[in-house]
Protein backbone atom coordinates (compact mmCIF):
# COMPACT_ATOMS: atom_id res chain seq x y z
CA UNK A 1 0.00 0.00 0.00
CA UNK A 2 0.91 3.56 0.08
CA UNK A 3 2.79 3.76 3.51
CA UNK A 4 0.47 6.71 4.36
CA UNK A 5 -2.34 4.68 5.59
CA UNK A 6 -2.01 1.32 7.67
CA UNK A 7 -6.13 1.07 6.73
CA UNK A 8 -6.00 1.78 3.01
CA UNK A 9 -7.52 -1.21 1.24
CA UNK A 10 -6.03 -0.72 -2.21
CA UNK A 11 -3.43 1.11 -4.26
CA UNK A 12 -4.15 4.60 -5.16
CA UNK A 13 -3.12 3.94 -8.39
CA UNK A 14 -5.94 1.46 -8.40
CA UNK A 15 -8.54 4.17 -7.14
CA UNK A 16 -7.08 6.56 -10.15
CA UNK A 17 -7.71 4.22 -12.25
CA UNK A 18 -11.75 3.51 -10.72
CA UNK A 19 -11.64 7.36 -11.44
CA UNK A 20 -10.44 7.56 -15.02
CA UNK A 21 -13.28 4.87 -15.99
CA UNK A 22 -16.18 6.74 -14.40
CA UNK A 23 -14.61 9.80 -16.03
CA UNK A 24 -14.61 8.01 -19.57
CA UNK A 25 -18.82 7.14 -18.45
CA UNK A 26 -19.55 10.81 -17.86
CA UNK A 27 -17.87 11.84 -20.98
CA UNK A 28 -20.34 9.35 -22.50
CA UNK A 29 -23.07 10.39 -20.54
CA UNK A 30 -22.37 14.13 -21.65
CA UNK A 31 -21.63 15.00 -18.16
CA UNK A 32 -18.97 17.52 -16.38
CA UNK A 33 -19.11 16.58 -13.11
CA UNK A 34 -20.86 13.68 -11.32
CA UNK A 35 -22.11 13.95 -7.27
CA UNK A 36 -22.15 10.75 -5.95
CA UNK A 37 -24.29 9.65 -2.81
CA UNK A 38 -23.95 6.01 -2.82
CA UNK A 39 -21.83 5.37 0.75
CA UNK A 40 -20.62 2.05 -1.73
CA UNK A 41 -19.67 3.88 -4.81
CA UNK A 42 -17.95 6.49 -2.50
CA UNK A 43 -15.90 3.72 -0.79
CA UNK A 44 -15.17 2.17 -4.21
CA UNK A 45 -13.57 5.48 -5.20
CA UNK A 46 -12.38 6.87 -2.34
CA UNK A 47 -11.54 3.75 -0.16
CA UNK A 48 -13.62 5.21 2.84
CA UNK A 49 -14.40 2.08 5.08
CA UNK A 50 -16.46 4.51 7.47
CA UNK A 51 -20.59 4.17 7.59
CA UNK A 52 -22.43 7.45 8.10
CA UNK A 53 -25.89 6.26 8.94
CA UNK A 54 -28.17 9.00 7.96
CA UNK A 55 -25.92 11.54 7.71
CA UNK A 56 -25.31 13.38 4.19
CA UNK A 57 -22.33 13.14 2.50
CA UNK A 58 -20.63 13.10 -1.23
CA UNK A 59 -17.95 12.57 -3.80
CA UNK A 60 -18.04 15.48 -6.55
CA UNK A 61 -15.99 14.31 -9.41
CA UNK A 62 -15.14 16.40 -12.43
CA UNK A 63 -13.46 15.60 -15.11
CA UNK A 64 -9.70 16.83 -15.12
CA UNK A 65 -9.01 16.64 -11.33
CA UNK A 66 -8.97 14.79 -7.62
CA UNK A 67 -12.46 14.66 -6.19
CA UNK A 68 -13.81 15.90 -3.08
CA UNK A 69 -15.33 14.36 -0.21
CA UNK A 70 -17.92 16.37 1.34
CA UNK A 71 -19.17 14.97 4.83
CA UNK A 72 -19.97 16.45 8.60
CA UNK A 73 -17.05 17.48 10.20
CA UNK A 74 -16.40 14.86 12.92
CA UNK A 75 -16.19 12.31 9.80
CA UNK A 76 -13.92 14.65 7.95
CA UNK A 77 -11.03 15.10 10.27
CA UNK A 78 -10.47 11.47 10.53
CA UNK A 79 -11.58 10.23 7.09
CA UNK A 80 -7.33 9.33 6.18
CA UNK A 81 -7.86 7.19 9.03
CA UNK A 82 -11.35 5.66 7.41
CA UNK A 83 -8.88 4.57 4.59
CA UNK A 84 -10.01 7.75 2.47
CA UNK A 85 -6.47 8.67 -0.12
CA UNK A 86 -7.44 11.73 -0.68
CA UNK A 87 -5.21 14.78 0.39
CA UNK A 88 -6.84 16.69 3.12
CA UNK A 89 -7.37 19.88 1.27
CA UNK A 90 -9.40 17.64 -0.99
CA UNK A 91 -11.75 16.50 2.09
CA UNK A 92 -14.63 19.49 2.92
CA UNK A 93 -16.12 19.62 6.25
CA UNK A 94 -19.67 21.07 7.01
CA UNK A 95 -21.06 22.09 10.30
CA UNK A 96 -22.58 20.10 12.62
CA UNK A 97 -25.30 22.12 13.39
CA UNK A 98 -26.98 21.22 9.81
CA UNK A 99 -26.89 17.36 11.09
CA UNK A 100 -28.87 18.34 14.24
CA UNK A 101 -30.07 21.87 14.26
CA UNK A 102 -33.52 22.79 13.33
CA UNK A 103 -32.56 26.49 12.03
CA UNK A 104 -30.02 25.90 9.87
CA UNK A 105 -30.07 24.79 6.28
CA UNK A 106 -29.76 20.75 5.67
CA UNK A 107 -26.57 19.32 4.91
CA UNK A 108 -27.65 18.27 1.39
CA UNK A 109 -27.87 22.40 0.60
CA UNK A 110 -24.57 22.66 1.83
CA UNK A 111 -23.08 20.15 -0.26
CA UNK A 112 -25.36 21.61 -3.18
CA UNK A 113 -23.79 24.92 -3.14
CA UNK A 114 -20.81 23.23 -2.87
CA UNK A 115 -20.65 21.82 -5.88
CA UNK A 116 -22.31 24.66 -7.81
CA UNK A 117 -19.44 27.07 -6.70
CA UNK A 118 -16.85 24.60 -7.86
CA UNK A 119 -17.90 23.12 -11.34
CA UNK A 120 -19.78 26.69 -11.80
CA UNK A 121 -23.70 26.95 -13.32
CA UNK A 122 -23.29 26.08 -16.71
CA UNK A 123 -21.88 22.34 -16.30
CA UNK A 124 -24.06 19.48 -16.50
CA UNK A 125 -24.08 18.12 -13.61
CA UNK A 126 -24.98 14.03 -13.09
CA UNK A 127 -26.43 13.35 -9.34
CA UNK A 128 -27.13 9.42 -8.01
CA UNK A 129 -31.02 10.02 -7.53
CA UNK A 130 -31.71 6.47 -6.33
CA UNK A 131 -32.23 6.54 -2.91
CA UNK A 132 -31.65 10.17 -1.62
CA UNK A 133 -35.36 10.24 -0.58
CA UNK A 134 -38.49 12.57 -1.71
CA UNK A 135 -37.16 15.06 0.91
CA UNK A 136 -33.60 15.22 0.32
CA UNK A 137 -33.58 14.97 -3.33
CA UNK A 138 -35.30 18.46 -4.21
CA UNK A 139 -33.19 19.77 -1.38
CA UNK A 140 -30.02 19.50 -3.23
CA UNK A 141 -30.99 20.16 -6.88
CA UNK A 142 -32.40 23.19 -5.79
CA UNK A 143 -28.92 24.06 -4.10
CA UNK A 144 -27.14 22.65 -7.34
CA UNK A 145 -29.09 25.82 -9.51
CA UNK A 146 -30.24 23.29 -12.18
CA UNK A 147 -33.58 22.35 -13.17
CA UNK A 148 -33.52 18.88 -13.10
CA UNK A 149 -29.45 16.76 -13.10
CA UNK A 150 -28.92 14.32 -15.39
CA UNK A 151 -29.47 10.56 -13.54
CA UNK A 152 -26.09 8.71 -12.56
CA UNK A 153 -27.79 6.57 -10.48
CA UNK A 154 -26.05 3.36 -12.41
CA UNK A 155 -22.81 4.89 -13.90
CA UNK A 156 -20.31 3.93 -11.03
CA UNK A 157 -22.16 0.55 -10.54
CA UNK A 158 -21.73 -0.14 -14.00
CA UNK A 159 -17.95 0.14 -13.46
CA UNK A 160 -17.96 -2.11 -10.17
CA UNK A 161 -19.00 -4.89 -11.91
CA UNK A 162 -15.64 -6.59 -13.43
CA UNK A 163 -13.48 -7.12 -10.58
CA UNK A 164 -9.64 -6.78 -10.14
CA UNK A 165 -7.24 -8.74 -8.46
CA UNK A 166 -7.00 -7.65 -5.33
CA UNK A 167 -11.08 -7.17 -4.91
CA UNK A 168 -11.31 -11.05 -6.24
CA UNK A 169 -8.44 -11.48 -3.12
CA UNK A 170 -10.79 -9.47 -0.79
CA UNK A 171 -13.76 -12.13 -1.92
CA UNK A 172 -11.81 -15.36 -1.73
CA UNK A 173 -10.94 -14.39 1.69
CA UNK A 174 -14.72 -13.59 3.06
CA UNK A 175 -15.11 -16.63 1.34
CA UNK A 176 -13.12 -18.39 3.98
CA UNK A 177 -13.97 -16.68 6.35
CA UNK A 178 -17.80 -17.57 5.81
CA UNK A 179 -17.18 -21.29 5.39
CA UNK A 180 -15.78 -21.07 8.99
CA UNK A 181 -18.89 -19.00 10.54
CA UNK A 182 -21.39 -21.44 8.24
CA UNK A 183 -19.78 -24.47 10.02
CA UNK A 184 -19.84 -22.96 13.39
CA UNK A 185 -24.01 -21.89 12.85
CA UNK A 186 -24.68 -25.85 11.76
CA UNK A 187 -22.79 -27.20 14.78
CA UNK A 188 -25.39 -25.43 16.72
CA UNK A 189 -28.25 -26.82 15.22
CA UNK A 190 -29.94 -29.38 17.69
CA UNK A 191 -33.10 -30.45 19.24
CA UNK A 192 -34.30 -27.45 21.92
CA UNK A 193 -31.77 -25.38 20.66
CA UNK A 194 -32.50 -21.58 20.03
CA UNK A 195 -31.91 -20.31 16.47
CA UNK A 196 -30.73 -16.97 18.53
CA UNK A 197 -27.86 -19.02 20.00
CA UNK A 198 -26.60 -20.50 16.34
CA UNK A 199 -27.15 -16.64 14.99
CA UNK A 200 -24.71 -16.21 17.90
CA UNK A 201 -22.13 -18.57 17.02
CA UNK A 202 -22.18 -17.10 13.35
CA UNK A 203 -21.66 -13.66 13.94
CA UNK A 204 -19.05 -14.41 16.81
CA UNK A 205 -17.17 -16.54 13.85
CA UNK A 206 -17.58 -13.60 11.17
CA UNK A 207 -16.12 -11.02 13.65
CA UNK A 208 -13.17 -13.55 14.45
CA UNK A 209 -12.18 -14.30 11.21
CA UNK A 210 -9.31 -16.88 10.92
CA UNK A 211 -5.82 -17.13 12.05
CA UNK A 212 -4.38 -15.61 9.17
CA UNK A 213 -7.41 -13.49 7.58
CA UNK A 214 -9.21 -10.22 10.24
CA UNK A 215 -13.09 -10.80 10.51
CA UNK A 216 -14.84 -7.40 9.86
CA UNK A 217 -18.42 -6.03 10.47
CA UNK A 218 -21.01 -8.59 9.41
CA UNK A 219 -22.98 -6.93 6.20
CA UNK A 220 -26.20 -8.56 7.34
CA UNK A 221 -27.27 -10.28 10.45
CA UNK A 222 -27.51 -14.50 9.45
CA UNK A 223 -30.45 -15.74 8.21
CA UNK A 224 -31.69 -18.67 10.10
CA UNK A 225 -35.38 -19.62 8.75
CA UNK A 226 -37.18 -23.42 8.84
CA UNK A 227 -39.29 -25.35 10.63
CA UNK A 228 -42.85 -25.71 11.03
CA UNK A 229 -43.63 -21.87 10.51
CA UNK A 230 -41.15 -19.93 9.18
CA UNK A 231 -41.35 -19.66 5.26
CA UNK A 232 -40.71 -16.34 5.02
CA UNK A 233 -36.82 -16.05 3.11
CA UNK A 234 -36.09 -12.87 4.31
CA UNK A 235 -36.34 -12.78 7.57
CA UNK A 236 -33.45 -12.97 9.96
CA UNK A 237 -33.97 -15.33 12.71
CA UNK A 238 -37.04 -16.22 14.94
CA UNK A 239 -37.66 -17.09 18.53
CA UNK A 240 -38.14 -20.51 17.93
CA UNK A 241 -35.97 -23.55 18.98
CA UNK A 242 -34.78 -26.16 16.20
CA UNK A 243 -37.13 -29.08 16.04
CA UNK A 244 -36.41 -33.13 15.25
CA UNK A 245 -37.96 -33.77 11.63
CA UNK A 246 -37.05 -30.24 10.12
CA UNK A 247 -35.02 -28.13 8.14
CA UNK A 248 -33.11 -25.39 8.79
CA UNK A 249 -31.11 -22.72 6.16
CA UNK A 250 -28.38 -20.69 7.21
CA UNK A 251 -27.81 -17.53 4.69
CA UNK A 252 -24.95 -15.89 5.64
CA UNK A 253 -21.74 -12.97 4.30
CA UNK A 254 -18.50 -12.25 5.72
CA UNK A 255 -17.17 -9.05 4.72
CA UNK A 256 -13.81 -8.07 3.79
CA UNK A 257 -13.22 -4.35 3.53
CA UNK A 258 -17.07 -4.15 2.80
CA UNK A 259 -16.24 -6.85 0.18
CA UNK A 260 -18.61 -9.87 0.72
CA UNK A 261 -19.11 -13.66 -0.72
CA UNK A 262 -22.55 -14.94 0.61
CA UNK A 263 -23.26 -18.56 1.07
CA UNK A 264 -26.02 -20.56 2.22
CA UNK A 265 -26.56 -23.82 3.25
CA UNK A 266 -29.42 -26.04 4.22
CA UNK A 267 -29.01 -28.48 7.61
CA UNK A 268 -31.57 -31.23 8.49
CA UNK A 269 -32.37 -32.39 11.45
CA UNK A 270 -32.65 -36.03 11.96
CA UNK A 271 -32.60 -38.46 8.94
CA UNK A 272 -33.60 -36.73 5.77
CA UNK A 273 -36.34 -38.15 4.07
CA UNK A 274 -36.69 -38.98 0.14
CA UNK A 275 -38.50 -35.91 -0.79
CA UNK A 276 -35.88 -33.49 0.56
CA UNK A 277 -33.28 -35.71 -0.58
CA UNK A 278 -34.60 -35.43 -4.57
CA UNK A 279 -35.25 -31.33 -3.74
CA UNK A 280 -31.11 -31.12 -2.64
CA UNK A 281 -29.98 -33.35 -5.18
CA UNK A 282 -31.69 -31.13 -7.90
CA UNK A 283 -30.95 -28.22 -6.14
CA UNK A 284 -27.21 -29.33 -6.82
CA UNK A 285 -28.22 -30.45 -10.39
CA UNK A 286 -29.02 -26.79 -11.06
CA UNK A 287 -26.58 -25.07 -9.53
CA UNK A 288 -23.56 -27.46 -11.36
CA UNK A 289 -25.67 -26.51 -14.69
CA UNK A 290 -25.44 -22.70 -13.92
CA UNK A 291 -22.03 -22.55 -13.03
CA UNK A 292 -21.21 -24.50 -16.61
CA UNK A 293 -23.31 -21.62 -18.38
CA UNK A 294 -21.94 -18.54 -16.59
CA UNK A 295 -19.00 -18.15 -18.99
CA UNK A 296 -17.47 -14.97 -20.95
CA UNK A 297 -20.32 -14.26 -23.54
CA UNK A 298 -23.13 -15.55 -22.25
CA UNK A 299 -25.93 -13.79 -21.13
CA UNK A 300 -27.50 -13.75 -17.33
CA UNK A 301 -30.48 -15.48 -19.10
CA UNK A 302 -28.61 -18.10 -20.34
CA UNK A 303 -27.70 -18.95 -17.39
CA UNK A 304 -30.82 -18.86 -15.73
CA UNK A 305 -32.35 -20.69 -18.54
CA UNK A 306 -29.45 -23.66 -17.94
CA UNK A 307 -30.24 -23.76 -14.40
CA UNK A 308 -34.14 -24.14 -14.58
CA UNK A 309 -34.04 -26.75 -17.74
CA UNK A 310 -31.95 -29.43 -15.06
CA UNK A 311 -34.04 -28.68 -11.69
CA UNK A 312 -37.24 -29.64 -13.89
CA UNK A 313 -36.68 -33.35 -13.89
CA UNK A 314 -36.90 -33.60 -10.19
CA UNK A 315 -40.42 -32.00 -10.51
CA UNK A 316 -38.62 -28.42 -9.40
CA UNK A 317 -39.14 -25.34 -10.19
CA UNK A 318 -38.21 -21.69 -8.80
CA UNK A 319 -39.88 -18.15 -9.64
CA UNK A 320 -37.45 -16.06 -8.38
CA UNK A 321 -34.28 -14.98 -9.76
CA UNK A 322 -31.47 -17.56 -10.01
CA UNK A 323 -29.05 -14.85 -8.09
CA UNK A 324 -27.31 -11.81 -8.88
CA UNK A 325 -24.12 -10.14 -9.33
CA UNK A 326 -22.31 -9.37 -5.85
CA UNK A 327 -19.03 -7.81 -4.77
CA UNK A 328 -18.55 -4.64 -2.47
CA UNK A 329 -21.34 -3.96 0.28
CA UNK A 330 -23.43 -7.23 -1.17
CA UNK A 331 -25.18 -6.45 -4.03
CA UNK A 332 -23.49 -4.85 -7.19
CA UNK A 333 -25.21 -5.98 -10.32
CA UNK A 334 -27.92 -7.55 -12.87
CA UNK A 335 -29.71 -10.06 -11.66
CA UNK A 336 -29.34 -14.02 -12.97
CA UNK A 337 -32.65 -14.18 -14.76
CA UNK A 338 -34.35 -15.34 -17.94
CA UNK A 339 -35.33 -11.63 -18.65
CA UNK A 340 -32.12 -10.30 -18.11
CA UNK A 341 -29.78 -10.21 -21.42
CA UNK A 342 -26.42 -8.51 -19.39
CA UNK A 343 -23.56 -9.99 -21.04
CA UNK A 344 -21.41 -12.16 -18.85
CA UNK A 345 -17.38 -10.85 -19.01
CA UNK A 346 -14.54 -12.69 -17.21
CA UNK A 347 -14.28 -11.33 -13.15
CA UNK A 348 -17.52 -10.64 -12.54
CA UNK A 349 -18.92 -12.62 -9.58
CA UNK A 350 -22.29 -13.46 -8.67
CA UNK A 351 -24.05 -15.15 -5.93
CA UNK A 352 -26.06 -18.31 -7.53
CA UNK A 353 -28.94 -18.87 -4.80
CA UNK A 354 -31.14 -21.80 -4.96
CA UNK A 355 -34.56 -21.57 -3.17
CA UNK A 356 -37.57 -23.58 -3.17
CA UNK A 357 -40.01 -21.76 -0.17
CA UNK A 358 -42.65 -23.99 0.74
CA UNK A 359 -44.50 -24.12 4.22
CA UNK A 360 -41.84 -26.43 6.29
CA UNK A 361 -40.27 -27.54 3.57
CA UNK A 362 -37.73 -24.30 2.89
CA UNK A 363 -34.25 -25.18 1.17
CA UNK A 364 -31.58 -23.22 0.16
CA UNK A 365 -28.42 -23.41 -1.32
CA UNK A 366 -25.79 -20.98 -2.81
CA UNK A 367 -22.88 -19.66 -3.50
CA UNK A 368 -20.55 -16.91 -4.63
CA UNK A 369 -18.84 -17.88 -7.90
CA UNK A 370 -16.43 -15.85 -9.78
CA UNK A 371 -16.30 -15.87 -13.44
CA UNK A 372 -13.20 -17.16 -15.12
CA UNK A 373 -11.91 -16.69 -18.63
CA UNK A 374 -12.79 -20.64 -19.81
CA UNK A 375 -15.47 -21.39 -17.33
CA UNK A 376 -16.51 -20.49 -13.42
CA UNK A 377 -15.23 -21.15 -9.81
CA UNK A 378 -17.18 -21.12 -6.50
CA UNK A 379 -15.18 -19.15 -4.09
CA UNK A 380 -16.61 -21.33 -1.07
CA UNK A 381 -14.73 -24.97 0.08
CA UNK A 382 -17.77 -25.88 2.09
CA UNK A 383 -19.33 -29.16 0.50
CA UNK A 384 -22.26 -28.32 -1.23
CA UNK A 385 -24.42 -31.23 0.96
CA UNK A 386 -27.52 -31.08 2.90
CA UNK A 387 -26.44 -31.18 6.70
CA UNK A 388 -27.55 -34.23 8.53
CA UNK A 389 -27.70 -32.90 12.10
CA UNK A 390 -28.14 -36.02 14.31
CA UNK A 391 -31.26 -36.18 16.67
Amino acid sequence: MSGRNIVQAFETSEYRARLDNVRTMMGSAGMDALVVISQANQCYLLGYESFAGDEPQALLLTRDDDPYFILRKMDADAAADAGCWLSQDRVVAYAESHVAGTDEQSAWEVIGRFVRSTVGASARIGVEAFGMGVLNYPKLVRALGVQEPLDASDLVAACRLVKSERELLYMTEAAEIADRAMLSGIDKIAVGTRHCDAAAAILSALCAGTETIPGGPPPSPPFIRGGRFANAPHQFWSDDVFALGHQYYLGIGASRHRYVAPMTRTAHLGPITPCRKNQHEGALAGFYAAVDALRPGATCADVARAFHAAIRPYGLTKDSRLGYSVGLDWLDGPSLGTNNDTEILANMTFLIHMGFYERSELYMLSDTVRVAENGSEAMSKLPRILFERPA
